[in-house]
């Protein structure tokens, strides 16, 4: 029998994570469509942190004065927010820290992604305290939603610094949206890159930036058609700056990146890139993880 692999590429689930707020209606938005597109399952999670409300005294209290069971409540609200959107759905609501609940859930029910809405600025709180704690443990890809689903993706914008995680990045996107417009950038801070301005090793250096990228676009498994129309950028400045000035200038509206496995000293100290491009994106961004056998 052929080695399965997870997570699938479609996505065969789809997971959910809402705190039930209006941000959450986008990723809700966004994982109907993208589980009509796909024929995924949609899988919901809810995560109950802290003690909730103060049910000390439930049982005491006469029926027709009990408020009702929490988990009934939410799972409730989730079937009505959904509705008719994903007929083929399933519900989860735990009381335990959002991130863990998430993790767990793909672990149980094999998700293949991961979709959960934030605002610009990410609010203190809710499941915008969660991501950078599963960009560093979801072992599938994470999709952070910051606009309203009113399309499929029409237009990707993919960050690479010429790594396999960000070849992986690329592929997976080319599988995913094969109809999109497509733009793969390399952008890095060059220290004095002033003093290269017009003189031949400036011009032998601009030379070497296109023939790494094109090299590194050759070697991805990408589709032909994909391949003939993306367009290459090679921009000098922060990464996550290039990157949002294309989105707004431009109107891309999603941002791929590869996700790298790190350590929490590194995310909590050194905040690597991925998580500062999040944070930085206008956009919906897509933070994909590599591919990891069922075996």
């Amino acid at each position: 029998m052929p080695e399965e692999f997870w997570p699938a590429t479609p996505p065969k689930k789809i997971l959910l994570a809402t705190d039930l707020s209006g941000l959450s209606d986008r990723a809700l938005d966004r994982a109907a469509q993208l589980a009509k597109t796909w024929a995924a399952e949609l899988v919901v999670v809810h995560a109950v942190e802290g003690s909730g409300p103060a049910f000390a005294d439930h049982d005491a209290l006469p029926s027709w004065r009990r408020a009702p069971e929490t988990t009934s409540f939410i799972e409730r609200q989730i079937r009505e927010d959904v509705g008719a959107l994903c007929p083929r759905l399933k519900i989860h609501v735990e009381r335990a820290a959002a991130a863990q609940v998430i993790v767990d859930a793909i672990e149980r029910e094999k998700c293949d992604l991961v979709v959960l809405g934030v605002g610009r600025p990410r609010p203190l709180g809710g499941l915008g305290r969660t991501i950078d704690e599963l960009f560093r443990r979801s072992p599938v890809s994470v999709l952070i939603t910051k606009r309203r689903a009113h399309a499929p993706y029409r237009h990707v914008l993919v960050g690479t610094d010429f790594t396999d995680e960000a070849r992986r990045g690329l592929e997976v996107a080319a599988q995913l949206f094969p109809d999109a417009r497509f733009a793969l950038m390399h952008a890095y801070e060059m220290p004095y890159r002033a003093l290269l301005s017009d003189t031949q090793l400036s011009r032998d250096f601009g030379q070497m930036e296109r023939e790494t990228i094109q090299a590194f676009l050759d070697a991805a498994d990408v589709p032909e058609a994909t391949r003939s129309r993306m367009e290459i950028l090679i921009e000098h400045g922060r990464p996550e700056s290039m990157l949002s000035a294309y989105v707004l200038e431009k109107g891309a509206d999603l941002t791929v990146i590869g996700a790298y496995e790190r350590s929490r000293l590194f995310h909590l100290v050194v905040r690597g890139m991925g998580p500062r491009i999040v944070d930085a994106m206008p956009s919906d961004v897509l933070v994909v993880r590599a591919e990891r056998s069922a075996a």
